[in-house]
């Protein structure tokens, strides 16, 4: 099963990523919002959570998060007094060209079974299936629907 195969290679992605960041109190999503920022500096949020696949409102708590860390600061938009623009701190950079080296060699290591030409194969066939079944690839798409308490009715 595909969802199966991609839930535990995502697991895998996720084990050896929390690994290294766990050592500087970051999670992998935390981690690709900086490097979102990075990638990218300038972006509103709106833009950085459609990228990523997460809802704004995700978004913002890591932000704020990041911004207490001193990693990553909001700047009005110039063109869009409502907007905010992201950009990495000095710090925020520094942590990045910092811990880039040892995540390039933790994937390295989770793809060390396949040989270069596999590699690249499977990068593609992987960015392919998702572009081409983007409409499933929403923020919270998938998660149960919270129930209502059922109110107790009491018996006289």
């Amino acid at each position: 099963m595909p969802a199966h195969l991609a839930r535990r290679f995502h697991q895998l992605c996720l084990g050896v990523t929390a690994e290294i960041l766990g050592r500087q109190d970051l999670t992998p999503l935390q981690w690709a919002v900086l490097a979102a920022i990075s990638e990218e500096p300038g972006s509103g949020q709106r833009h950085v959570a459609k990228r990523l696949g997460i809802d704004a409102v995700t978004l913002g708590q890591i932000i704020e998060f990041l911004e207490q860390k001193a990693l990553v600061q909001r700047q009005i938009d110039p063109d869009d007094r409502r907007a905010r623009q992201l950009f990495l701190t000095r710090d925020g950079a520094e942590l990045r060209q910092g811990l880039r080296p040892s995540l390039l060699a933790a994937q390295d290591r989770i793809l060390a079974p396949l040989t270069r030409t596999e590699r690249a194969s499977l990068l593609d066939m992987l960015a392919r299936v998702i572009e081409a079944n983007e409409s499933y690839a929403r923020p919270g798409n998938g998660r149960r629907k919270p129930r209502r308490k059922l109110e107790s009715h009491s018996h006289p």
